[in-house]
């Protein structure tokens, strides 16, 4: 099915008029007809319309959100621009529920407070892009882009750091996963990964050290692995609960 996001607010039985580039890629890219029906995301509710005159959609219906398993935090530290915002695309794809952008001694990206606003705003559209792309019924919240010294902020009940140097069998990423945390947090690096100084800041804030296996892996090929991995292990998991 279709999905948009409305900034303005819906209701039931009455229209909604999308933005410009809303309602063109709906109306004119995708060619979408009246007899069709549309989600549209608004406020973290799920409505369905069928569309009218172009730009409007009459809501008719409301759906019921299913909550995520677990909710996954995506630190990930600044790495070049393509390839930062493949990853943003992924995350999204992979289910992660918000993503804190940060620099570290490593990152070959550093950005002053105007680029860094240029930045969210284009990160946010990748984003939304990606949500409507994949159908997820709900948005990735993004950060602010921050420093390692302030993740601890976006602790959760599970909180990790992929390091190349960790134990790939008695500390991988599995391990940690076993106990089907609610939350998880995980640090990426960029790709001169942590200098051991980082590694050290993390692990006192509570951040666990864990394996990704014995191959050295790209950033965002990382964050594409470890959000992987935690979706399939708590699909895992609930389906052995339901059984």
């Amino acid at each position: 099915m279709k999905q948009v996001y409305s900034e303005q607010k819906c209701a039931l039985h009455e229209q909604v008029c999308l933005d410009e580039k809303q309602a063109h890629h709906l109306f004119d890219v995708l060619r979408t007809k009246e007899n069709e029906t549309v989600r549209v995301i608004c406020d973290d509710e799920v409505y369905l319309a069928h569309p009218q005159k172009k730009p409007y959609l009459f809501i008719f219906g409301k759906e019921q959100i299913e909550p995520r398993l677990v909710n996954v935090t995506l630190c990930a530290a600044l790495i070049k621009s393509d390839r930062f915002e493949w990853m943003l695309q992924k995350a999204a794809e992979l289910g992660a529920s918000r993503i804190v952008p940060y620099v570290s001694k490593y990152s070959i990206i550093q950005l002053d407070d105007k680029k860094a606003l240029k930045k969210m705003e284009r990160w946010n559209s990748i984003l939304m892009s990606a949500c409507a792309q994949c159908n997820r019924s709900d948005k990735v919240e993004l950060l602010p882009v921050t420093s390692v010294d302030n993740l601890e902020e976006f602790k959760s009940r599970c909180n990790l750091v992929a390091y190349e140097k960790e134990d790939g069998q008695t500390r991988h990423l599995a391990n940690y996963l076993q106990s089907n945390p609610s939350s998880v947090t995980i640090c990426i690096g960029p790709e001169g990964g942590f200098a051991p100084a980082e590694i050290d800041a993390l692990n006192e804030m509570g951040f666990a050290s864990c394996s990704l296996g014995n191959d050295i892996l790209r950033a965002e090929t990382a964050a594409c692995y470890v959000l992987s991995c935690i979706e399939y292990q708590t699909h895992c998991r609930n389906t052995e609960a339901e059984s």
